[in-house]
């Protein structure tokens, strides 16, 4: 089980970064606005078409549960 945990944070964590990347990246290409991610994270970007709020919410759901497992590991296994 602590292999399997081991695993899993980096890997949700990594994916759930790139995808948040890719949202921001794909909106300031369309607006040309490369200071996409931080209007985005302080919901300043009213203007976001659905398939960058998907990118945007499931890269922020796999972080969120990257850090659920992070919590869940430290829990069970303490270091």
């Amino acid at each position: 089980m602590m292999l399997w945990l081991k695993i899993a944070e980096p890997l949700l964590l990594g994916l759930g970064m790139a995808l948040v990347l890719v949202g921001s990246w794909r909106y300031g290409r369309r607006k040309h606005d490369w200071l996409a991610l931080p209007r985005i994270v302080f919901n300043r970007a009213k203007d976001l078409t659905l398939q960058e709020y998907r990118w945007l919410r499931y890269g922020g759901m796999l972080l969120f549960v990257g850090v659920l497992v992070r919590i869940a590991s430290l829990t069970l296994y303490p270091a």
